[in-house]
């Protein structure tokens, strides 16, 4: 379940747990760039869960905020299997427009680097992230 949104726009710290549907219904198309990002997600998603369904994806940056008008949508990818590299060339072959909407990273465990710049605002401050269950 996705919380609501603090005053500052972000998560309330914490991994929040959620399935596609959850997501994107929290995060509704109110406009043209939010409707391009949910498409996007969706798709990427649903993609790689084909690909390997026991890839655990977090999903971060401006899209999970109040931000009217998000840049992109960033993924998290946890995978012993498949490099950054592989997963962005598959995204690029299967998906190509919604990759551009995206910007994956992937890590081989938890905890990572990257998890934790993902659990805080660039000021520093904790927020939450949101991983998506099946």
């Amino acid at each position: 379940m996705i919380p609501p949104l603090r005053r500052n726009g972000t998560l309330p710290p914490g991994v929040h747990r959620a399935t596609l549907s959850e997501l994107l219904s929290a995060f509704p198309p109110i406009n043209q760039q939010r409707q391009i990002l949910n498409d996007s997600v969706q798709h990427a998603v649903e993609e790689l869960y084909k690909l390997d369904p026991t890839l655990v994806i977090f999903v971060d940056g401006s899209y999970v905020t109040k931000k009217a008008e998000p840049n992109d949508v960033d993924l998290l990818i946890i995978s012993p299997t498949y490099s950054v590299l592989a997963l962005v060339t598959y995204l690029d072959r299967i998906c190509p427009v919604e990759a551009v909407s995206l910007d994956g990273n992937v890590e081989s465990s938890l905890p990572s680097v990257i998890f934790d710049l993902f659990t805080e605002t660039r000021r520093g401050q904790s927020k939450g992230i949101i991983e998506l269950v099946r």
